[in-house]
């Protein structure tokens, strides 16, 4: 896969004149262009020096595919052949219930623990618009250090364009902070997993 080539791939979006073109120098020049920040839900998008960043080309900003796909939760693929970016954002909405009977019905849905409980509960992804072929999703839970404290995989090997999925966890909640649930898709089997939906947890 040219994983490399397709983050470097970048989308325009347009601006508002001069305005933003001025105001975009002060965070340095890349390749001669001037460089513009990237603000995703009020907080600074970092590039490292290997990475394209944001920049200016006559009034316009260019990003990177990657920026946009990680912020929109979207699948991306990039097909060498025809020099096209692949875009596919599926609906997947979740929700995590303490009490499930044998019918997966839902009896006790939660959004927030107390610090130190160990808790069985079900978390339940309902995926739908999924209009791409994938390999295989998990459902991971991450505490707010990262750690990823639990994790479930399952292999698709093909179309599902819509399926609801419920899956049994215990976790004990040892930290105070945001526990993220995570959905993640992987198209290719050789691929990386890329986060489609998350909600969180709240310890406290």
């Amino acid at each position: 896969m040219k994983v490399q080539r397709l983050l470097t791939l970048a989308l325009s979006l347009s601006l508002f004149g001069a305005t933003g073109a001025v105001a975009s120098s002060m965070w340095g020049d890349y390749e001669g262009f001037s460089k513009a920040r990237v603000m995703i839900n009020n907080e600074e998008k970092s590039f490292s020096d290997s990475d394209t960043p944001a920049f200016l080309i006559k009034g316009s900003a260019v990003l990177p595919v990657r920026v946009l796909s990680e912020t929109l939760h979207a699948l991306v693929k990039w097909d060498s052949s025809t020099n096209t970016v692949n875009i596919q954002k599926p609906n997947v909405h979740m929700f995590v219930a303490k009490k499930v009977d044998n019918d997966y019905s839902i009896k006790q849905p939660f959004g927030g623990v107390k610090k130190g409980d160990r808790l069985d509960f079900a978390v339940f992804a309902q995926v739908d618009s999924l209009k791409t072929p994938i390999n295989s999703f998990k459902i991971s839970i991450v505490s707010p250090s990262g750690e990823q404290v639990a994790v479930h995989e399952k292999v698709v090997g093909g179309q599902r364009e819509s399926f609801w999925y419920p899956w049994p966890f215990n976790v004990t909640f040892s930290e105070a902070g945001n526990y993220v649930v995570k959905f993640s898709i992987k198209q290719d089997e050789g691929g990386d997993y890329t986060v489609v939906s998350e909600k969180v947890i709240l310890s406290e």
